[in-house]
């Protein structure tokens, strides 16, 4: 093996994931030393090298009969930063390689001619195995910025045959379609230049080998990129922001940090690592014990015209129907210069209430919907800013010149959160509002796209060095933590008309997001299966929306309204994350709330925390988004073993039972088994692993049932 700069072994993993015991002797770092030295591994290990402009992880399976493994020809790694307008490459030298603990390996690079270093640590996480990649780039000193033009925050050989590339992609209303390619299709690019995550593709990637599932998740809200190579036996990842028009200056002192980038390799299926990937994700979000309420939202009985007039009267049906939280949607504001009969699109910005819409005002409202013992919820767009506000004729400097080019007058701008005196206007004006009102749910959308972003002239170079992008969304990673701290209780909702903006980075901030703005049962029920691949369920917002379906629900004219599906099956779609209702429930018959207010209190008292905090198992593949497929099942399991619950839906497959093997149960214990409105029996774990028969005798109808260990 060549000679290089400085060549580490890396961590064991075991096949289930965590950490064996490591031998530090093992560790090679010595920057002038030969080759690697493996750490003996039961399943597989990663090796992290530093060649010259690139630092490289090659994660190498357990070694085969003889000992030997694969070689893969990786080529030239790509460089970690690229500089100035020649667009060079850097070269590194070794500073440090240090252990805080047995988990993690921290290395520290210096540029070769540069005052430039970089700080990397790799984690990796015991509970899940995943290998957490972190990365800062750091001004060590001198009078000269370091003009960035191109970063990479990761880079891994993988040294196993690929068989199978998975990804997702989408549009607005059909997000997560799960894609499926063989290294015969060639390089797969997946990528943002819409300024945020994007509808097109989830910075996600998993790759099946033989016996092994690899996943990789880039956390980051602005524009990235996500690439995997097939190469013979194996393969390249790489990742992190989108070089695309990225122009980064570091001043003295100043650091750059890269994404936070997920990689891990299982030796399991899909579902298997994807359960793992839940798990990481569920534990790095901000409380992650706290149940998710069960939401009313105005959106789409009143789109963008909500009023006290027609809201207060909901209030008790929204109660009768055991919802939790009641949230209201776009519309009910108005700009500083007063009244408008404007969209609700054209009056964002100056978040004033509208006393025409709510004449006593919001906190009116909301004192009324505490009494009933509701929380109460409200929607802001904080970071776009409409043609008559008044901020915005106030202060230009404080929007984004995408392209170099000033908003047109006539169009909806950006609110630049990297610019300080912007950051604190939203923070106070927010938080003014949330306090006043008495604000328990925060709904944050974005309906706008930023491109590569851009800086209004005549602001200091200190902020126009920064890339603009990066000091977007690191304002609004700071402005989303800070609203938390100040209301501790507050539940905090991010949407972009949907999945735009859904990502691992924005939900590390977070506590749920919209996940489609998709009305459609049928549609919305393979968005589930694909986005759970990249997110946990807790995370995925859903409300009921297209039922009676009846044409007087705005925006949804009965043309439009898939009727296959009856009210359960529609309740159960949006019963898979957590949950919602936003339909017209003042004209639904008795029945219809009976029904619902059934669905909500089972929902509530027994398959939140088991849809929230259990294993989920996807027992078919994901139905096609127009409904006509056959069986759709998804099963929930609690982590101890002791309940879990299946969703099973008929769509238009010929049979009328299918039979679905229930796992991650105790095999000897004994269990209630309880199908929703219909019988009810006992059976052992063990029998259920084997298969419990579900049967539909209609097309696009569902069963949800719930299993609970006797005597539990």
């Amino acid at each position: 093996m060549k000679r290089r700069d400085l060549l580490v072994a890396g961590t064991a993993l075991g096949g289930s994931g965590a950490l064996s015991a490591l031998d530090r002797a093992a560790l090679a770092q010595d920057a002038a030393g030969d080759g690697a030295r493996a750490l003996p591994a039961p399943d597989h290990h990663y090796e992290i090298s530093l060649r010259g402009p690139s630092l490289a992880v090659d994660c190498f399976p357990k070694p085969d009969a003889t000992g030997r493994r694969h070689a893969l020809d990786t080529g030239p790694a790509a460089p970690l930063a690229v500089v100035g307008d020649e667009e060079r490459p850097l070269s590194w030298v070794a500073l440090s390689w240090t252990e805080s603990n047995r988990y993690t390996r921290a290395l520290t690079l210096k540029a070769v001619d540069h005052p430039l270093e970089a700080d990397v640590s790799f984690m990796l996480d015991e509970a899940t195995g995943f290998l957490v990649r972190r990365t800062v780039l750091r001004h060590s000193g001198g009078p000269e910025a370091i003009d960035l033009r191109a970063t990479l925050g990761l880079f891994v050989a993988v040294h196993e045959r690929v068989e199978q590339i998975f990804y997702l992609t989408g549009e607005w209303q059909e997000e997560a379609a799960i894609v499926r390619a063989t290294p015969a299709n060639g390089a797969v690019t997946l990528e943002s230049r819409t300024g945020k995550t994007g509808f097109e593709f989830q910075p996600y990637m998993a790759l099946r080998t033989h016996g092994s599932t690899y996943l990789c998740q880039i956390l980051w809200s602005g524009n990235w990129t996500l690439k995997v190579e097939p190469r013979g036996e194996g393969a390249i990842v790489r990742g992190g922001f989108n070089n695309w028009r990225f122009r980064h200056h570091l001043h003295a002192g100043e650091n750059l940090e890269l994404p936070t980038v997920l990689f891990g390799r299982f030796e399991d299926n899909l579902d298997g690592a994807t359960r793992r990937l839940h798990d990481y994700r569920r534990a790095h979000r901000p409380d992650p014990e706290r149940p998710m309420p069960v939401q009313f939202n105005s959106w789409y009985p009143f789109a963008g015209e909500p009023s006290a007039e027609t809201l207060v009267p909901l209030i008790p049906t929204v109660k009768q129907l055991g919802c939790e939280a009641f949230v209201v949607d776009a519309g009910w504001y108005r700009t500083e210069t007063g009244e408008s009969d404007a969209d609700w699109d054209q009056r964002t910005g100056d978040w004033r209430v509208s006393r025409q819409r709510f004449p006593n005002g919001l906190r009116d409202l909301s004192v009324r919907c505490r009494a009933a013992g509701l929380r109460f919820g409200l929607w802001f767009e904080p970071e776009v800013i409409s043609p008559s506000s008044a901020i915005r004729q106030a202060h230009p400097e404080w929007l984004h010149h995408i392209d170099g080019k000033a908003p047109a007058a006539d169009e909806r701008a950006v609110l630049n959160l990297g610019v300080p005196a912007a950051w604190h206007h939203v923070f106070n004006r927010i938080t003014a509002l949330l306090r006043i009102v008495g604000v328990d749910w925060m709904k944050w959308d974005f309906n706008s796209d930023l491109g590569s972003g851009g800086w209004a002239p005549d602001l200091p170079e200190i902020l126009t060095g920064q890339d603009p992008l990066v000091a977007h969304y690191r304002g609004l990673y700071r402005l989303q933590d800070a609203i938390r701290a100040a209301f501790p209780d507050l539940i905090l909702e991010m949407c972009a008309g949907g999945a735009g903006r859904m990502d691992g980075g924005i939900l590390s901030h977070a506590h749920v997001n919209w996940m489609s703005d998709q009305s459609g049962a049928l549609r919305k029920l393979a968005i589930h299966f694909g986005i759970q691949l990249a997110h946990p369920a807790v995370v995925c917002n859903d409300w009921l929306i297209d039922w009676p379906g009846r044409s007087e629900t705005p925006g949804q004219p009965a043309s439009f309204v898939d009727p296959r599906g009856d009210l359960p099956f529609r309740l159960r779609v949006a019963m898979l994350g957590t949950f919602g209702i936003s339909a017209p429930v003042h004209r639904w018959p008795d029945e219809d709330l009976a029904v619902a207010a059934a669905h909500v209190a089972l929902y509530r008292t027994r398959l939140r925390a088991i849809i929230h905090h259990g294993d989920r198992y996807a027992l078919t593949r994901s139905p096609p988004p127009d409904g006509n497929g056959d069986w759709a099942a998804v099963w929930y399991a609690a982590k101890d073993g002791l309940s879990g619950v299946l969703f099973a839906f008929r769509l238009a497959a010929a049979d009328t039972t299918r039979l679905f093997s229930l796992r991650g149960l105790h095999r000897q214990q004994r269990y209630l088994v309880r199908f929703q409105g219909a019988q009810q029996m006992e059976a052992t774990g063990e029998a259920l692993e084997e298969g419990l028969a579900v049967t539909l005798p209609e097309r696009f109808r569902s069963a949800l049932c719930l299993v609970e260990a006797v005597g539990a």
